[in-house]
């Protein structure tokens, strides 16, 4: 099927107008308005002021302002995905206790009977019990997928008001800095701009920041989506892997053959999280690959997988499935990484040099008329260094979105070639 590329990039960046790098900025920016009536400066001024232009720029890099209002929203949405699991999960448990005391099905058990010896009874079931048996199953099946997810909604709910603590601390301290800067300004040019050239060049740098927050927030979320898919595509080949050992074990190693289909399940499971989690950093772009509907179907097939291992046309059926899933997860991430690569962090490194550019224009036009007010003031030249600032900004992917596995590392990117996806 062909990758749709019409239009999906309205992505791009919303039109909403932010401050600089998420922050709200003291009111004494309006220079007329809140700075001191007679300027006054001397070398601990100006020596401050040059060493917060530094501080700024380095706080500036992490955007902390944008990522706790994401956080913030990820909090809220997560709040309501719990509520929703939680009560998915209970009424599996009621489902499976019914399904425990069918006395027709299993005859009597007692409540000192373990969960997984209810589930063996189950899977010894004759042919002429099939249905029954393997809607049972899958019963119990999706109990315990529900709980995985459950656990994982849970650490991610902890993980996040963490991060948000530590954010908001990074705000507050930003916040600090842009306060004291203004203050200082106050202090050297006295109640306005120190010249049309400053006031137009900061007017330029907030324009470009405003539109670089734009992009950073379009950045994380596609780079987000982007270790997301990828991840889902190492744990659906993973699962494959899996679940193609399994004619090769004899029928009688029960315990060895299960273990084999708990890992190949746990991994379709993430997986499935994994890419419904990528669409909802994404939720205003169509997958071209791996639709809701598509996922849907994967998660139907892992309900059956004790059931499917138990007859080799079941089994080879449901390998069709995973591996077309994983095939077609590949070029999702194929087509997420050309967004990415070719859209994406060419925005970003074009408007980072713009503030970069307009950032270095305003320090150097102020450390102009600092040292021209430090004359006019003390009768003295200045020597006043402009050092190169780093001001590029980028984000940080948040790795405990991800449903994770054992033995698959988040951080390696797949590499991918055109055999992968045949």
């Amino acid at each position: 099927m062909g990758c749709k590329q019409s239009k999906d990039n309205k992505w791009a960046y919303s039109n909403q107008t932010l401050a600089r790098n998420g922050q709200v900025k003291p009111v004494a920016e309006v220079r007329g308005m809140a700075r001191q009536s007679e300027g006054s400066i001397d070398a601990q001024t100006i020596e401050e002021y040059l060493e917060l232009e530094k501080k700024i720029a380095f706080a500036e890099q992490t955007s902390p302002a944008l990522l706790l209002q994401q956080k913030r929203d990820q909090k809220a949405h997560l709040e309501e995905r719990l509520k929703l699991q939680k009560r998915n999960y209970e009424a599996l448990q009621e489902q499976t206790d019914l399904l425990r005391h069918n006395e027709a099905l299993l005859g009597i058990l007692g409540e000192q009977v373990l969960e997984a010896e209810v589930k063996q009874k189950l899977l010894e079931l004759g042919e002429d019990q099939q249905e029954e048996k393997r809607e049972a199953v899958a019963t119990f099946n999706n109990k315990e997928i529900a709980k995985a997810e459950l656990e994982n909604l849970e650490e991610q709910f902890s993980a996040i008001d963490t991060d948000i603590l530590g954010l908001e601390d990074e705000s507050k301290q930003l916040q600090s800095l842009y306060s004291r800067q203004d203050e200082l300004l106050g202090r050297i040019f006295g109640g306005d701009y120190g010249s049309a050239a400053e006031n137009q060049y900061e007017h330029e740098l907030d324009q470009h920041e405003e539109m670089r927050n734009r992009i950073l927030e379009a950045n994380f979320k596609w780079k987000q989506a982007q270790m997301m898919v990828d991840y889902a595509y190492k744990q659906l080949n993973e699962a494959v892997k899996q679940w193609s050992l399994l004619p090769n074990i004899d029928a009688s190693k029960l315990e060895e053959r299960y273990g084999i289909a708990c890992i190949a399940r746990n991994n379709l499971v993430a997986s499935a999280q994994n890419i419904q989690g990528a669409q909802r950093y994404l939720s205003n772009v169509q997958f071209p690959y791996c639709a809701p509907g598509e996922v849907a179907t994967l998660n139907k097939a892992t309900a059956y997988i004790f059931t499917d291992m138990q007859t080799s046309s079941r089994h080879q059926h449901a390998l069709d499935c995973y591996s077309t899933t994983a095939k077609r997860c590949g070029a999702l991430l194929q087509w997420i990484n050309q967004v990415v690569t070719n859209t994406i962090a060419k925005d970003l490194d074009d408007i980072n040099k713009k503030v970069k550019s307009s950032s270095m224009a305003l320090r150097q036009e102020r450390v102009t008329l600092i040292k021209a007010k430090a004359k006019e003031l003390t009768g003295e030249d200045i020597e006043i260094k402009v050092a190169d600032i780093n001001t590029d900004a980028n984000v940080q992917l948040n790795i405990n979105d991800l449903a994770r596995t054992e033995g698959i590392d988040p951080n390696l990117l797949a590499t991918l070639n055109a055999m992968d996806l045949q």
